[in-house]
């Protein structure tokens, strides 16, 4: 890298003095090796490397972005240097007014752009116009437990730039009180991993080396996630708890894992590939990130299976509810993987071994409210999804509707083969009545507190609708009548439309079970036909298509 950038950018090269930087790390392999060997695993930086190489292979021009990726290079020898005793004199860049040091931490300085940072004797200096200024040499935020006789170090580290990898800001900074937080989490969540989740937790004390807090996403859900070039780190929100935390751990160690296997063996073919639906994010998403998620998810599924046995009783309803939903939404993405034809040999051995454990876990027994309570939240979620991204073919549409108006039945194949197809959008963040139906079993006591003050009208505190309220409460048959009333007023409602599918019993009839299993058809011909001036019931227009389906299949 820096043999290119002295001949393609020898402008750039001269002046951050890289040479200076490179001919130090030089001699610092040969007097402190081990040092440096920690340096470069650093997930700082990998993600400065990969970064640094796509920026160079796009350009052909000096520019201030390119010089300001270059010089990152001595931040990250200053680190070796220091840690390793030795006087120096590097170009370091200063920006917004603060010097980081990868790892280590930031100093605040006088200026910006370049500044001369310079070590001898064990007193580090910086060299300005104004003159030479001591300063501190940063000391790392550092997490270290122990529990069950296994230990874990992690630094906590939202300074250096690299760290924008993520797709979600940096907490840049962290306050004392704050820090204070993170360190308690990470200890109780290391205490629950180490206890009662041996293997991830000693893959988990050799691999990751740092943890990234990330701001909030305003609302108060945790946002979490890795990148292959940064291998080592995880970037987090502060999780609500200790097991969150460590909930968050292993799926985010689930990641870490499949990046390797993916930089040595394709499981992929390299076609593009049609978006799909991922249970865990509200956007369709491409092969690979189902991929992801769905290992992910075997590995929070995991977790569960065995932690639901080991918390208190008025949080087991928690642990079982999440283990019955995960276990249901993993196994769908991993059926949907394999019927893909994306798959590689290997990716289809791989992803069928993840199917195998996850039917194998479709018999562990459940008590039948967190079933209930599980399944619920996650099928608001995926009706929510269809009603906001599968479009029906106009075509197929506008010849039920004709079938509609003319009084005859639908044919099988106008029911069952309508083409779909999946729409982009814009990722939404969680609505009022998904949320609370995951609080349900995450915390019943504070569902109900809020239930209990919600006013019957819907027009509380929480945002909710009159059928929202029915339907939280249990009144499902009051609440799928709030639901065709506020379909009858508005057709394109995506909340309502998933809320009726949630509130009517799939069982009482081929009406209800239809709409469940087709809200983007019977939501799309509903407002076909009010466009033409007419009207139709919800249900009564699923019951129409579900006579058809069902002539079909006796035929």
């Amino acid at each position: 890298m820096i043999a290119d950038a002295e001949l393609r950018f020898p402008e750039a090269h001269a002046a951050l003095e890289l040479a200076d930087a490179w001919r130090l790390l030089t001699h610092l392999q040969r007097r402190a090796p081990s040092i440096v060997a920690e340096v470069l695993q650093m997930p700082q930086l990998g993600a400065w490397a990969v970064g640094c190489l796509l920026r160079m292979g796009r350009t052909d021009s000096d520019s201030p972005e390119l010089r300001a990726d270059l010089t990152q290079l001595c931040s990250f020898v200053a680190v070796v240097g220091l840690r390793a005793g030795v006087d120096f004199d590097l170009l370091i860049a200063s920006v917004a007014g603060r010097l980081t040091l990868p790892g280590l931490g930031s100093l605040s300085t006088s200026v910006r752009g370049l500044v001369r940072l310079l070590h001898s004797g064990g007193r580090l200096e910086l060299m300005t116009a104004a003159g030479v200024v001591p300063v501190p040499v940063p000391r790392p935020v550092t997490v270290a437990t122990e529990h069950a006789g296994l230990s874990f170090e992690v630094g906590i580290d939202g300074s250096t730039p690299s760290l924008d990898c993520f797709r979600h800001p940096r907490l840049e900074a962290v306050g004392r009180s704050e820090l204070r937080q993170w360190c308690d989490r990470i200890t109780g969540a290391w205490r629950i991993l180490a206890v009662h989740h041996r293997s991830d937790a000693e893959a988990i004390s050799v691999s990751v080396r740092t943890v990234v807090p990330l701001k909030p996403d305003g609302f108060g859900s945790t946002v979490a996630a890795t990148s292959p070039s940064a291998f080592g780190a995880i970037a987090t929100t502060l999780p609500s708890d200790d097991l969150a935390l460590a909930e968050t751990f292993v799926h985010e160690l689930q990641h870490l894992k499949l990046c390797s296997v993916l930089d040595i063996l394709p499981l992929l073919d390299a076609m593009p590939g049609a978006l799909s639906y991922a249970p865990w994010r509200d956007d369709p998403r491409p092969p690979r990130a189902l991929l992801h998620g769905a290992y992910a998810y075997l590995g929070v599924t995991r977790f569960w299976r065995t932690q639901r046995w080991h918390m208190p009783p008025d949080q087991a309803l928690r642990g079982h509810a999440e283990f019955v939903r995960r276990r249901t939404e993993a196994l769908a993405a991993t059926e949907d993987l394999l019927a893909s034809g994306r798959l590689t040999p290997e990716g289809e051995r791989f992803v069928r071994e993840s199917g195998r454990c996850l039917r194998a876990w479709q018999r562990d027994p459940v008590p039948e409210e967190a079933r209930r309570l599980g399944l619920s939240a996650s099928f608001e979620h995926r009706m929510m999804w269809e009603a906001r991204h599968v479009a029906v073919s106009p075509e197929a549409v506008h010849k039920l509707v004709v079938h509609w108006t003319e009084g005859r039945r639908p044919t099988p194949q106008d029911c069952s083969d309508a083409p779909y197809q999946v729409r982009p959008a814009e990722r939404n963040g969680p609505r009022p009545r998904e949320r609370l139906l995951t609080l349900r079993y995450v915390d019943p006591v504070r569902f109900r507190e809020l239930m209990d003050a919600e006013r019957p009208g819907g027009d509380g505190d929480l945002d909710l609708g009159v059928a929202d309220v029915a339907l939280l409460r249990g009144d499902l048959s009051a609440a799928a009548a709030g639901y065709r009333e506020e379909i009858r007023r508005r057709s394109v409602a995506p909340e309502a439309w998933a809320g009726l599918a949630l509130a009517v019993d799939s069982g009482s009839g081929p009406a209800e079970g239809f709409l469940r299993r087709h809200v983007p058809l019977v939501s799309a011909l509903h407002a076909a036909i009010r466009g033409i001036g007419e009207a139709a019931d919800p249900l009564e227009l699923a019951g129409w298509l579900a006579g058809g389906a069902s002539e079909g299949r006796t035929r």
